[in-house]
């Protein structure tokens, strides 16, 4: 390798800091982060693939958290920088600057802390002696080449495997013996295993490490420093006192020790500000308080101290603001006050990248914005002392940026006294520095960025009006630096909202500076817009300027070149004058305006005269212009748009009579069309006015574009004023005081056939009401296509649509019904006919409900000489309030007629329903079943119900009556659910409302109450007659059976009656087997007469039965007949006493 590599200062900055040299500003390596110089030897990472990967592992994509170092890979043959012989007395010794301009590139670039040597060398290595010996010597030419430098040297020998000097003995006897063959400590020699999995670690450990070596270095130049100052005075020497301070504060920079770095160029300041200061050397000390206080914002910065480095920026302004320096180059001040500002926002920015916040009131485009005050400042003094400058004959500004000290005079360089040794070569110099300033500097290329990213600030922070502030600002420096499309561009951005908020003051005075970069870059669209504006009211300019750019327009209209605007230059006007030469002898096609965000003298406002038209009614449209120019204008055409096109031929204004705008008035234009049929239904929306404006033999053709309704511009809307009539003689006309209606709803025909509904306004819930339509055609021709929709209102509520249910009568018996029936068809209807539809509302809830029925149908109807076929819509609501129409009460009871809650299986028992109508009128129960579950059965194949066809009234009740027998194979001990009633009904008509599209019957079903399912393994069935007669034998048989498992045996015990005499078993003993019956007969002998009561059978059960209850009772009692009728007995042949026993023999045993 040939030379040395810089990986921060690219050679071709290098090759261009001559180029790019600002005397106000600060150097490039002023502005560099200082950190601590390592040299790294040994690497050839050309030829080598491990050497490359060490050094990117040191050198390339550092991370914020590693420790900050600067590593630069050195050569062979480097050399350093030589030594200035050491100074043995300061007595006779005076400094002629403050700063000398190398030292901090001498430190940053030139002079390593630290030179690392690498060498591939393993501890096991074959030719260990040799490399050893060749190591040596390369150590020994290195430290001759760092001379009398202090720079530490260390060596880190690249390894290929693992290996800790600690851990093994052969490898620490060979590391000492190196180290004293290099006569380097034990602390300057590393290990670095190349591991491609591990190398960015090892490399982290191994820079900490270094970075400890290289600091030492500063600390010990910091300590040279402070022994100088044991030899200075403070007669002769104040200088080296600054200088010695800045060199304290960048050391310990180096040594990332921003603490002490501070403390030394807080030092530093304070001494710089001692200093004498005249003409002659201030500009040497204000670069020099420039870096020094650059150092000092910068570091507070970075230790999170905001505010110590804006007070300190605050007090550095207000110490340098009033020290201008000679009259002559007093734009040298405002240059050097604009790059301090400038500065200081880099930094602040910076550190805003970094995390710091900032808020509204102080971020960095405050520092941006003054930084570009006092750079267009600078330009104007330039012009005002520079003005007669002339070239210079001589060259003394060579050498500029390559002084020795900062600050200085190049035809001066190296000053000792106050006072300039000659008068006539300082003129010579202030002279070639004002041509320099005038000829040679591009004001505008510094200005611009300054505006440029002040306004990215106040973007940022929300700041909308300074934004468009220094926006104005800066396209007026882009219009002074002949670039006025680019200013024309900021400037139609600021314009839009200086409209938007009304600032008629702003927009005034910024659109002249737009209308005369329109004319400066021949933009004909921007300059027609800006002149029609320009020329209305709410920009205050003079009737005498609006005029003249009236005339401008009719000259571009009749295609010749407009004036000037006034202070254009003459050098301008020629380009300009030119530009507009081809363009108007090139423009053929229409030039078109958009009027829309402009506040010009030309208000249009599109509104249609109605909110809704039938769709054989013709659209009326008004089109207000009002002209607030001083003269009339004259239009060629004027259209509105729509968003249907079939209606832009008729939205067409040509008659020139009508299309001259009188001054100050308010001009009206009627426009209509025929809607078509395809848009019954639709909105039709104005979106857009389009005007123009040409003068004959003329080939330019403008059209002026509004979209929407118009250009609402800057009047006051209707809507937002108070609605008093008070308030109608703040405005001019009506132009302000119109709302406009910006769309209108196509209607269908308004319909001529008649509709009446019929229908009960109370509904009850569950039942198919008939709605019937009747139509009638009353219309002049056929009416076909009629088509019926009617249903539950749109804007009902979701769960009335689920509770709601529409049919027609075809549908009645469908499933799948909803809330709607769309596009019902009828047919049609000639002139004078009528028919009739009914539809069937069925309503699953107690509440109101809103239904709609839609009637369409089409006419032929003559339009435009053509028949067209019109649609025609007419729309009726009807309200119904639903209701229960009755209550059902189910029961179960035992045969005789007692409440029951528990049921052994194979018992039979009664379902009782009761029926209570609460409807407001009459209805009809047509029948009734049970829908029984598995285990329960009905008694009788014949049975039928007992309400059916019965009418019921309000508050009346109906009372069904079903016998079923439970299952044996029931569960017991577990509740069964019976299963559901199902009652059919419908409303009750008289005969002379009935018809064939009454409503049909409906089905209701209600759930059966749930029964306790009872076991008992004894059962017991009693025979007897219904009925005896008075000392007449009646048989009693009692059956006894065992439903269980086990045998059961039981006593049976029948108790004496006093209206009985039996024959039979008093007591006695029986043993049933499981599944079998016993008989227990008796002869019972009546005594008296009505219905008596039987004896008493009781049955218990013997306690050694398993699983069988010791008591029947509870069964008996409930199962078993209590009583019997006795007939007298018949005296002689008495016909009455023969018919009563008949009817009696009917009678159930209760």
């Amino acid at each position: 390798m040939h030379g040395q590599i810089n990986i921060n200062i690219p050679a071709a900055v290098i090759d261009n800091m001559e180029d790019e040299f600002d005397p106000y500003g600060l150097p490039p390596e002023v502005t560099t982060p200082p950190h601590a110089l390592i040299g790294m030897m040994g690497l050839n990472i050309t030829e080598k693939a491990t050497h490359k990967a060490v050094w990117e592992a040191f050198a390339l994509n550092r991370r914020t958290d590693r420790t900050p170092l600067h590593f630069r890979l050195f050569s062979n043959d480097f050399q350093m920088p030589p030594m200035k012989p050491k100074r043995q007395s300061y007595e006779w010794y005076v400094p002629k600057g403050i700063l000398k301009s190398n030292w901090i590139s001498k430190y940053l670039y030139h002079v390593p802390a630290l030179v690392v040597l690498f060498y591939d060398l393993d501890w096991n290595d074959t030719s260990w002696t040799d490399k050893k010996n060749d190591l040596a010597t390369r150590v020994h030419t290195l430290k001759s080449v760092l001379g009398s430098r202090n720079s530490r040297v260390a060596l880190v020998l690249i390894q290929s495997g693992i290996s800790v000097p600690g851990e093994d003995t052969g490898a620490a006897e060979k590391a000492a013996t190196l180290c004293t063959a290099c006569d380097l400590p034990a602390k300057h020699l590393f290990v670095l295993p190349h591991s491609d999995a591990h190398l960015l670690g090892y490399t982290v450990r191994l820079e900490n490490a270094l970075s400890e070596i290289a600091w030492t270095f500063y600390l010990g130049e910091t300590k040279g420093v402070r022994a100088h100052r044991d030899f200075l005075n403070k007669t002769t020497h104040t200088l080296l006192f600054v200088r010695h301070q800045f060199k304290l504060g960048f050391l310990n920079e180096l040594r990332n020790d921003s603490q002490a770095a501070i403390k030394h160029y807080a030092q530093c300041y304070h001494l710089l500000l001692d200093l004498r200061s005249t003409d002659t050397n201030l500009h040497e000390i204000r670069i020099v308080a420039a870096v020094v206080n650059y150092k000092i914002c910068r570091l507070d910065f970075a230790l999170n101290l905001p505010r110590d480095a804006i007070s300190q920026f605050r007090r550095h302004i207000d110490l340098f603001r009033q020290r201008t320096g000679p009259k002559e180059l007093i734009f040298e001040h405002y240059a050097w006050l604009s790059k301090q500002y400038q500065i200081f926002g880099d930094v602040f920015e910076e550190a805003v990248r970094g995390g710091l916040p900032a808020v509204q009131t102080q971020h960095p485009g405050f520092y941006y914005q003054q930084a570009a005050q006092y750079a267009v400042l600078r330009r104007k003094t330039a012009l005002q002392v520079c003005k007669d400058v002339s070239a210079p004959v001589s060259d003394l500004l060579e050498g500029w940026s390559k002084l020795e000290f900062y600050g200085q005079r190049p035809w001066r360089p190296g000053k000792r006294s106050l006072e300039p040794p000659e008068q006539q070569r300082e003129a010579e110099g202030i002279m070639e520095v004002q041509y320099h300033e005038v000829k040679e500097v591009n004001h505008s290329n510094t200005i611009i960025p300054l505006f440029s990213s002040a306004i990215s600030q106040f973007k940022k922070y929300r700041c909308p009006r300074i934004k468009r502030h220094l926006m104005v600002q800066m396209a007026e420096e882009y219009h002074q630096a002949n670039d006025s499309s680019k200013a024309l561009t900021l400037l139609n951005h600021v314009m839009w909202d200086y409209r938007s908020e009304k600032w008629w003051s702003l927009l005034s005075s910024v659109s002249a500076l737009a209308l005369q970069c329109a004319y400066n870059t021949a933009a004909i669209t921007e300059y027609f817009g800006l002149a029609l504006e320009f020329m209305g009211t709410k920009l205050m300019r003079s009737e005498e300027d609006k005029k003249r750019v009236h005339d401008n327009l009719l000259k571009l209209l009749n295609g010749q070149s407009p004036d000037p605007e006034p202070g254009t230059p003459p050098e301008v006007v020629t380009v300009a004058t030119e530009a507009w030469s081809v363009l108007l002898g090139s423009q053929v096609s229409p030039v078109t305006v958009d009027m829309t965000t402009l506040v010009p003298c030309l208000e249009v406002r599109a509104s249609f005269t109605q909110s809704q038209f039938h769709v054989d009614q013709e659209v009326g449209v008004i089109v207000m212009i009002r002209n607030s120019y001083q003269s009339a204008i004259s239009l060629s055409a004027l259209s509105v748009t729509t968003n249907s096109p079939s209606y832009s031929d008729r939205l067409l204004e040509t008659q020139p009579e009508k299309l001259i705008l009188s001054p100050g008035k308010v001009t009206e234009i009627h426009l209509t069309f025929l809607p078509l049929v395809e848009d019954v239904g639709k909105k039709v929306k104005v979106t857009g006015v389009r005007a123009q404006m040409d003068v004959p033999n003329s080939s330019l053709v403008v059209s002026l574009q509004w979209s929407g309704p118009g250009n609402e511009g800057v009047t006051m809307h209707a809507a937002n004023t108070p609605a008093f009539p008070e308030f109608s003689l703040l405005y001019k006309d009506k132009f302000d005081i119109s709302l406009p209606i910006a769309e209108t709803e196509i209607l269908p025909r308004q319909p001529r056939l008649t509709v009446q509904i019929e229908h009960d306004n109370t509904a009850l819930v569950w039942e198919w009401l008939p709605v019937k339509v009747f139509l009638k055609n009353i219309e002049e021709s056929l009416a076909s296509d009629i088509s019926l929709s009617f249903g539950l209102d749109p804007s009902s509520h979701i769960n009335l649509e689920l509770a709601t249910q529409v049919c027609t009568s075809s549908g009645l018996l469908s499933d799948k019904i909803g809330s709607q029936v769309s596009s019902f068809s009828n047919g049609e209807l000639g002139v004078g006919e009528e028919s009739a539809v009914t539809f069937y509302v069925k309503s699953l809830t107690a509440s109101e409900r809103v239904l709609t029925l839609k009637v369409e149908y089409t006419v032929p109807v003559l339009s435009g000489g053509s028949l067209v076929h019109c649609p025609c819509v007419c729309e009726k609501s009807i309200h119904i309030q639903a209701r229960i129409p009755f209550q059902v009460t189910v029961e179960t009871q035992s045969l005789k007629f007692e409440k029951l809650a528990r049921v052994a299986a194979g018992e039979s028992f009664l379902v009782v329903p009761k029926i209570k109508c609460i409807s407001h009128v009459p209805i009809t129960l047509t029948n009734s079943s049970l829908a029984l579950a598995n285990e329960v059965n009905q008694v009788g194949t014949e049975a039928k119900s007992q309400v059916m066809n019965t009418v019921l009234s309000e508050g009346e009740i109906g009372v069904d009556c079903f016998c079923v027998l439970l299952s044996k194979k029931a569960t017991p001990n577990s509740a069964l659910t019976l299963g559901q009633y199902v009652l059919y009904w419908k409303r009750f008509l008289t005969v002379m409302y009935r018809s064939d599209n009454d409503s049909p019957a409906v089905s209701v079903s209600v759930g059966l109450p749930s029964l306790m399912v009872e076991h008992w393994g004894v059962w017991v069935d009693c025979e007897i007659a219904p009925q005896g007669t008075v000392r007449t034998p009646l048989a009693l048989a009692y059956i006894i059976s065992n439903h269980g498992v086990h045998t059961a045996e039981l006593a049976l015990n029948m108790q004496v009656s006093d209206a009985f005499m039996y024959a039979g078993h008093k007591e006695v003993r029986l043993r049933v087997l499981p599944g079998c019956s016993e008989q227990v007969t008796y002869t019972l002998y009546p005594l008296l007469a009505g219905n008596v009561h039987l004896p008493k059978l009781t049955l218990s059960v013997e306690s050694h039965s398993p699983g069988q209850p010791t008591s029947l009772d509870a069964l008996l009692a409930r199962i078993l007949p209590t009583h019997v009728y006795i007939m007298p007995q018949a005296k002689g042949n008495d016909p009455a006493v023969a018919s009563l026993s008949t009817r009696v023999t009917t009678m159930v045993v209760s």
